[in-house]
């Protein structure tokens, strides 16, 4: 029988070497198991006196070549994955291993960054933190204040001040109640069209918050079960949710903490939108701005330009 044309789909679930792909033209999933070569990186030949041939085979130092969220190319009849696509985004972490990497969602579009309100304010050391993961990951973080009917009057006014630094920078702000519905229909409308994911400390709210955003998906609430950087690790498995009327919500596992992987320490800076028309204007090329004389980035610090604390927070992180 000769070989059918190949499909392309969207993987939005993987369990024990399955994947399971959504057809880009719709219809009904596909199991599909991945074609063994695409399991190891192949090293060709480099001499231009012989054809190019395969020298060795290695194993990824991912933990799995492919992940939700993943484009891929299948053989329908037999279900086999034949291509996996280029990504344009990915959100990794280093594996729970400690060997290699683990690549949580690929081809993400957003991340809901989610925090809570109430009595405590949110912890924005780690705030930025989460941020400048999803940035040096080039995915759009969006900020969630979530909770938002425990937030008292005279609590609302400080915290719509520390806020405010995020939206100046340029973020986009949500302030969201799963419980009285505040807000949950302008994140719906954020999230179609897109792939997105919920990320946040446990305790946040996020179960509830997707729960709200989407009838019907009964995620278990007051465990983690969406990437959350602090909280214990569990095992559930990653999975994009499909959205009412387009779109897809990546449930991803907990991870122990807020972690990077492959961000050298000199890409942070870039991390800062705020600290973009300075770079370059210090007077030394290989500048910190840590200490340094003339250094662009803390002048503006002292002139209100770039907020202190901001600022504080690139220091403890570069």
């Amino acid at each position: 029988m000769p070989n059918e044309p190949l499909i392309d789909g969207t993987v939005f679930r993987t369990h024990s070497g399955n994947y399971y792909v959504q057809p880009l033209g719709g219809g009904a999933e596909v199991v599909c198991k991945l074609r063994g070569n695409l399991k190891k990186e192949l090293v060709f030949s480099t001499s231009g006196s012989r054809p190019r041939r395969v020298d060795s085979a290695k194993k990824r130092r991912t933990t799995d070549p492919l992940t939700v969220g993943d484009r891929v190319r299948f053989e329908p009849s037999e279900a086999i994955i034949e291509e996996i696509l280029p990504r344009h985004s990915q959100l990794s972490r280093h594996s729970p291993s400690g060997r290699g990497q683990h690549t949580l969602v690929a081809n993400l579009d957003q991340v809901f960054v989610v925090f809570a309100g109430g009595p405590n304010m949110p912890d924005f050391r780690l705030l930025d933190r989460f941020l400048v993961l999803t940035e040096a990951a080039e995915i759009t973080p969006r900020l969630v204040l979530n909770k938002m009917d425990r937030v008292t009057e005279e609590d609302r006014a400080e915290l719509e001040a520390g806020v405010g630094v995020y939206e100046k920078v340029g973020y986009s702000i949500f302030w969201t109640c799963a419980k009285t519905g505040q807000g949950i229909e302008e994140l719906c409308a954020a999230m179609q069209g897109r792939i997105s994911a919920v990320a946040g400390p446990s305790g946040v709210g996020k179960s509830s918050l997707l729960n709200a955003v989407q009838p019907g998906l009964s995620l278990k609430t007051g465990e983690i079960s969406n990437a959350d950087f602090s909280g214990r690790h569990t095992t559930t498995t990653a999975e994009l949710l499909p959205l009412t009327g387009s779109g897809w919500v990546a449930d991803t596992p907990g991870l122990r903490q807020v972690d990077f992987w492959e961000v050298e320490k000199a890409d942070i800076p870039l991390c800062f939108p705020e600290f973009a028309p300075y770079l370059g204007e210090c007077r030394f090329a290989d500048c910190r701005h840590h200490t340094e004389l003339s250094c662009a980035v803390r002048a503006a610090v002292e002139t209100g330009e770039i907020d202190r604390r901001r600022y504080d927070s690139y220091l403890s992180m570069s």
